[in-house]
């Protein structure tokens, strides 16, 4: 079901237009079948230190269980490389455990790959599909529209809010993509449930987040505004599936549904503390897996996807874009 934004869109300028034309790819997943997508972040490591969580550097499993499933696209969620992010990191881990999946990567930057200035060895990694400097694009696969966010810029000067560029370019893009299905993804969740977090919600209502998602809140409630169906997110290294959410964190079955995956072999977190949040619907933190999707051009099938042998645990179903 193709659907139009949930509020009227406004003229969106030339300016904004031209840098639309310059931060967009554009390509389709095979004709064939509803393509498959697995997402998951927080990944390849050379070394474990004490005391970080749970687990340990199980990036080279998250590997094979993608290929396993044999998806159209990996979307790569953040932090793919530990510590700094640096070339020789990326060749000596990452690009040994998941190059060969290069063709099929959507990657997105998280707070290591700024372990260098500028992330930039990240972006010599990817080269243009990471659009660099910038680290914001879209794609489209089969018949979803799909935008990489760079959500580790928006804690600095000039943010994410509105008028700075990655805000226009977003509003902009999704403008002009309305007509689609929409998934974004980034590193940073909107939502989420850390020891250390105060505040879900804008309200100061619901324990946990606060000023760790702070930076987001603007982004998301563009995203809401213009019809944006899934968030993918990491950085808090276990699983979490949100109910679809306004922007401002109210249960809106129109609103932004919203899944953490940071189980991608690097360590497991601890939740934050009780009471567990309302608008949280699963989660789980004792097993690394991934998250899979198949993009119908109406809806998606989620499920959860472990790695052989971790603990029980089943999050699936199928939703329709809204």
């Amino acid at each position: 079901m193709r659907r139009s934004p949930r509020r009227p869109a406004l003229a969106v300028t030339v300016a904004v237009l031209a840098l639309v034309a310059t931060s967009t790819l554009h390509a389709t997943a095979g004709p064939s079948a509803d393509p498959v997508i697995v997402a998951v972040g927080d990944l390849a490591c050379q070394s474990f230190p004490q005391g970080d969580g749970e687990g340990a550097c199980r990036s080279d499993e998250i590997a094979d269980l993608i290929r396993s499933i044999a998806p159209s696209r990996f979307l790569a969620l953040g932090d793919l490389q530990y510590n700094k992010g640096s070339l020789g990191e990326f060749m000596k881990s990452y690009d040994l455990q998941f190059g060969d999946l290069k063709p099929i990567t959507l990657p997105a930057t998280g707070n290591h790959e700024y372990g260098t200035a500028g992330a930039a060895d990240y972006f010599t990694y990817w080269g243009g599909r990471a659009n660099p400097p910038l680290g914001y694009y879209s794609v489209n696969v089969g018949d979803w529209h799909v935008i990489a966010l760079n959500s580790d810029v928006c804690g600095d000067d000039p943010g994410c809010g509105p008028g700075t560029p990655q805000y226009e370019w977003l509003k902009a893009d999704l403008r002009a993509n309305r007509a689609a299905c929409t998934l974004a993804f980034q590193h940073h969740p909107r939502w989420d449930w850390r020891p250390y977090q105060k505040w879900v919600d804008e309200d100061a209502t619901t324990q946990n987040a606060g000023a760790e998602v702070k930076p987001y809140i603007d982004l998301v409630k563009l995203m809401d505004a213009q019809g944006v169906d899934v968030l993918l997110t990491a950085h808090n290294h276990l699983y979490m599936r949100w109910a679809p959410q306004s922007g401002a964190g109210k249960v809106d079955p129109n609103g932004v549904t919203e899944f953490v995956v940071g189980t991608g072999g690097r360590s497991l977190y601890p939740y934050g503390k009780g009471p567990r949040p309302a608008n949280l619907r699963a989660t789980q933190n004792k097993a690394f897996g991934v998250l899979q999707m198949t993009l119908h051009p109406s809806s998606y099938d989620y499920r959860w996807v472990p790695l052989p042998g971790e603990p029980a645990f089943s999050d699936a179903g199928t939703v329709s874009c809204a």
